[in-house]
């Protein structure tokens, strides 16, 4: 699993070397992963930076329960621009992590998706200047 989490791309012998099994046992699971899940899927990770910037929303709302808080959710999940939802505990109710091509955007974004919206009581957000850690792997 680390290998294949490093970086899946190279070659199943140079993997399988890695992790040390044969080829066709390292096939083998890769396939089982597959199959029961554990591998959902396998993307390219794209530099954010290159592309925009980043802002985490932290958005509080009137009620946390029912059906609006149902209904922010599935706008949230159909929002090309947030990348990643949390429903979490504490002083927000979700943080949304946001890409947008220039702060204009983002303006303009967060008045139409956010702060109108009736069930949100409140929202901060936090522009990213500096990526501190990222890593895509699960520790096993």
């Amino acid at each position: 699993m680390r290998e294949i989490q490093r970086d899946i791309r190279r070659s199943p012998q140079t993997i399988a070397d890695a992790a040390g099994l044969s080829v066709s046992s390292y096939r083998r699971r890769l396939k089982r992963l597959r199959e029961v899940g554990v591998i959902e899927r396998e993307v390219a990770l794209v530099n954010p930076g290159q592309l925009g910037i980043d802002i985490i929303v932290m958005v509080s709302l009137v009620d946390e329960r029912g059906p609006e808080y149902d209904r922010l959710k599935r706008l949230y999940r159909a929002s090309p621009q947030i990348s990643q939802c949390y429903s979490v505990t504490g002083d927000a109710d979700l943080i949304l992590h946001v890409h947008m091509p220039e702060m204009a955007s983002f303006e303009s974004w967060i008045q139409a998706n956010i702060i109108e919206d009736p069930a949100v009581k409140r929202c901060t957000s936090h522009v990213v200047y500096s990526r501190v850690k990222f890593d895509t792997t699960v520790p096993l």
